[in-house]
């Protein structure tokens, strides 16, 4: 398990305040709805996502299918929250974090002794695709820990340039791109029916340097809990 704001630190001392007001989204789940989520390169038609309350907390179910991107989601140039800040992001890989929240429960996998790890990718109208995996794994778990019974779970953050993307600017284009999106990756063997939760799937600028020292409190990391202990 890694994940490391360091990159994200080293940006955030070349931002300023002008960030304050960047595009950002955040996908919490809370009106019960996958809100937008689909296959993963499909629409937000192509597929509803079960939500379960887990702790308190609704997330999005995903079950592993072997499809490898399991779920992404989109935006025309429509103007949404979510498109103008995939553009954002696309203009400053640097100063854009993506960041998410993953829950496992290993009494829901039915191969404890595989795998299951955990990407995100990106895509455009124009054609571009880049994933951070398997160079990068934002989440692995080996068969001891899925054979566990135990919960798993913990927070990705780390910026698109740290993932390696380098997504067209949009506005550097003679016409905006016809579509953005982001996904994520399941991988998990023979296990068809490894169950992810995902939660607080945001994207958004670097914090500044006030915001920073708050954010590596939460500096991502596994916590094992036994069943039944609330999350």
């Amino acid at each position: 398990m890694r994940r490391s704001i360091a990159l994200a630190a080293l940006s955030v001392l070349a931002l300023g305040t002008a960030q304050a007001s960047a595009q950002s989204v955040t996908f919490d789940f809370e009106d019960g709805t996958d809100q937008g989520f689909g296959t993963g390169f499909g629409n937000d038609a192509s597929m509803n996502f079960p939500i379960d309350n887990i702790g308190g907390s609704l997330r999005m179910r995903v079950v592993n299918t072997n499809s490898f991107q399991e779920a992404g989601r989109e935006s025309g140039a429509n103007g949404s929250p979510f498109f103008l800040a995939m553009a954002a992001a696309a203009a400053n890989e640097a100063g854009y974090v993506l960041s998410y929240d993953w829950y496992v429960d290993t009494t829901l996998t039915n191969n404890p002794g595989g795998f299951l790890q955990l990407g995100t990718y990106v895509n455009t109208g124009s054609g571009y695709y880049a994933q951070d995996f398997p160079a990068i794994k934002d989440v692995e778990l080996n068969g001891t820990q899925l054979a566990s019974g135990q919960v798993f779970s913990g927070t990705v953050s780390e910026t698109f340039a740290a993932k390696g993307f380098d997504m067209p600017p949009n506005g550097g284009n003679p016409t905006p791109e016809t579509f953005l999106r982001v996904g994520f990756i399941v991988n998990a063997g023979t296990d068809t029916n490894a169950v992810v939760h995902f939660d607080n799937i945001t994207i958004a600028p670097v914090p500044e340097p006030a915001s920073l020292a708050l954010l590596a409190l939460a500096v991502p990391a596994l916590v094992v809990r036994r069943r039944g202990t609330p999350d």
